[in-house]
């Protein structure tokens, strides 16, 4: 199949898709693009109803709009026209490099480096516009993480929210401010600070309807400034706005299938400094970001061995492993024909830096194939109902 000719195969109806992104930099933008490419090359992007997101993986979202008139694109235009946009944006523009020049020039600032980075990516990578301005549809959530509560901090069109402060209807929050607070790591780029005054909130309620005096809750009169967070740091994968798992496991309301693009890389191997140092520190948290990802992908994964009703996408995953696992085993003869990348190149992208550095084209390529094989692969041989007789 071609960018050119789109194909409309699949028995799927009106199914209303449910799309969770992980973090992990650049490398994540560009493999979750790829995996985009896939679903485009079959018409799905049309079905997708709600887009979750952290880090790398807001900014890929945020580029999608903004190449796509602040619209989320069918098939043909993001193959056709805004994929060839983000691709140029991220080669020619590098948002990390550009936002230490600025830091370096201006030290002042150096406690507002989300800021920095929110202000370069409006104007490098040309991202504007209120989330509140988005089309409702698909809904699109980005994931912080909540420094003062400890909770997932989501903003999409309709609301931004923390369970334990409350919410905002309609959030005027810029867009770059808001994928910055989502890829705000700590440490390397620090907090998002949010100040609750400046929006009005509606304080939350128990499960019975009732303010529940007996537990702590702060307010607004307790809380002038939140720290936002990382999204990775308490769900790298984002999957709480798509998914729950109480009872067994079940979808949010409205979606009948989920996709689970997943591009974080590998705890790495790291000896102790003697001293404190920012490097144990990072080290803790990978390590703690890989645990919840894996407690979070084995539940998920069991409730699609389950249900069917969805499909989990793994950066690394090695094709012969895809092939070899699979009950639907395809055809040597289709095989053949695949032009896979080697498993070299593979483990190449699986360990590629977490960074917002610029690739090279041969990087971006490179990264991209990878989404879209897995994508394609992992559906073919682990969700044979979604596709009927699709040529590869």
């Amino acid at each position: 199949m071609t960018n050119h000719r789109i194909a409309m195969k699949r028995n799927v109806g009106n199914q209303n898709i449910g799309i969770s992104l992980s973090g992990g930099g650049i490398r994540a933008s560009i493999f979750h693009l790829g995996v985009l490419k896939w679903l485009a090359e079959n018409g799905e992007l049309e079905n997708i109803r709600h887009v979750s997101s952290v880090s790398g993986a807001s900014l890929a979202v945020g580029l999608i709009y903004a190449r796509s008139g602040y619209r989320w694109p069918d098939s043909h235009l993001f193959l056709n026209k805004t994929l060839p946009k983000i691709r140029n944006t991220i080669l020619n523009h590098n948002i990390q490099q550009d936002s230490i020049l600025s830091l370096l020039s201006k030290p002042w600032k150096w406690n507002q480096k989300v800021n920095v980075l929110a202000h370069i990516i409006e104007k490098k990578w040309g991202i504007h516009g209120l989330i509140c301005d988005l089309p409702s549809s698909p809904l699109w959530s980005i994931n912080c993480t909540s420094f003062e509560t400890g909770n997932n901090f989501r903003i999409n069109q309709k609301q931004m929210v923390d369970y334990k402060i409350g919410y905002v209807s309609h959030p005027k929050m810029s867009i770059s401010d808001a994928i910055s607070a989502s890829a705000g790591f700590p440490v390397l780029i620090g907090a998002y600070k949010l100040s609750l005054n400046d929006y009005q909130w509606t304080t939350p309620l128990s499960k019975s309807g009732r303010c529940n005096n007996s537990l702590y809750r702060p307010t607004l009169e307790d809380l002038k400034i939140l720290h936002l967070w990382d999204g990775g740091v308490y769900d790298n994968l984002g999957l709480e706005a798509l998914y729950k798992i109480s009872n067994g496991g079940h979808l949010t309301e409205g979606l009948d299938f989920l996709i689970v693009s997943n591009a974080s890389s590998p705890c790495p191997y790291r000896k102790w400094d003697n001293l404190f140092s920012v490097r144990n520190l990072s080290q803790l948290l990978d390590i703690n970001m890989n645990q919840v990802v894996s407690l979070r992908s084995r539940d998920v994964i069991d409730y699609f061995l389950r249900t069917q009703r969805g499909y989990y996408v793994q950066i690394g995953s090695k094709m012969k492993h895809i092939f070899a696992y699979s009950s639907n085993v395809l055809p040597c003869t289709q095989k053949s024909k695949m032009p896979l990348l080697k498993n070299e190149e593979i483990d190449y992208v699986k360990y590629y830096p977490t960074t917002l550095t610029s690739p090279t084209e041969a990087d971006y390529d490179l990264i991209l194939n990878h989404g879209y094989e897995t994508a394609k692969y992992t559906e073919l041989c682990y969700y044979r109902p979604l596709h009927n007789q699709i040529n590869i």
